[in-house]
């Protein structure tokens, strides 16, 4: 899937149009995701040595539906057009499917490698088996390493899959800020949780008060001001400050081009198999999902 990671947008919101088209291109890609299954189903029949097979349908065959899920999840609690603030549980659920997504996206690459290891019977240690490990090419499909040379495929897996993979499993997770701010809200945010902290652990403001529901009721209105304070982020991170900073990107953009990326590698995959061994193709009629998410 092509992606413009340069469209414009405000930093806190999608235009209307822009939700829209998110939601269009998630519908789509939900559509495609049984094409995918079938035709590595179809290949997993094909496949000759038995745990080539468990590979390709315990591995593949599982993180497929996961990639999946973890989208339409974050699409469901996080819709593009939603402007009512993400709750912290919520965002927590959020994170929860981009761990999920992160692991396994990435690990679709190792997955197939593995199948093209032990389908040629190639005798390398498992260390040295990966997409891109030299040990591993003699044992990659010709069409599927030339797919894999492309810039684009590269750029992704080295800088972006990896990172984001590497992070998640040794050490900053991915996760979506709880609120973006400007600069006169971050202020006003400044003000507020000041005088609300001094409410809680200074004597003399809490002597000034004639109770302490008086007291705590000026706490509660400082914190729901601070509360109602800016709008949702559509942009996810690994960390904000210090060496471990990394750049923002937009999260359902992202997504969307990620499970894309994994169509199309599953897809390229299975088609230089057949291609390199001359095994037939499936037929696959065109297929819809149909129902809510």
């Amino acid at each position: 899937m092509e992606c413009d990671r340069n469209e414009k947008q405000d930093g806190h919101s999608y235009t209307e149009a822009q939700a829209r088209n998110l939601m269009d291109q998630m519908l789509e890609l939900r559509d495609a995701q049984p094409v995918v299954r079938l035709d590595l189903a179809h290949l997993s029949e094909q496949l000759t040595v038995p745990r080539a097979k468990t590979f390709a349908t315990e591995a593949l065959g599982r993180r497929l539906p996961i990639v999946e899920r973890a989208v339409l999840n974050v699409f469901r609690i996080y819709p593009p057009d939603r402007r009512k603030f993400i709750e912290p549980d919520e965002g927590a659920d959020i994170a929860i499917q981009l761990h999920a997504f992160a692991i396994n996206v990435y690990a679709l690459f190792d997955n197939i490698a593995w199948i093209c290891a032990l389908e040629a019977k190639l005798d390398i240690a498992p260390m040295d088996i990966g997409p891109f490990k030299r040990q591993c090419q003699a044992a990659i499909p010709a069409d599927f390493r030339t797919y894999l040379a492309e810039t684009k495929v590269r750029s992704w897996f080295n800088e972006y899959g990896k990172v984001y993979r590497d992070s998640t499993a040794h050490r900053i997770p991915p996760y979506l800020p709880p609120r973006v701010l400007t600069p006169d809200e971050v202020a006003r945010w400044q003000e507020l949780h000041g005088e609300s902290m001094q409410l809680l652990t200074e004597p003399r403001l809490r002597e000034a008060y004639g109770s302490t529901n008086e007291l705590l009721a000026r706490h509660e209105k400082l914190e729901a001001e601070k509360y109602a304070l800016g709008r949702n982020s559509t942009m996810i991170g690994l960390s904000l400050t210090g060496e471990d900073a990394n750049p923002l990107v937009y999260l359902h953009p992202q997504l969307l081009c990620d499970w894309g990326l994994a169509h199309e590698l599953v897809r390229a995959f299975t088609r230089a198999m057949r291609a390199e061994r001359g095994w037939s193709e499936p037929f696959i009629p065109p297929l819809a999902v149909r129902g809510p998410f």
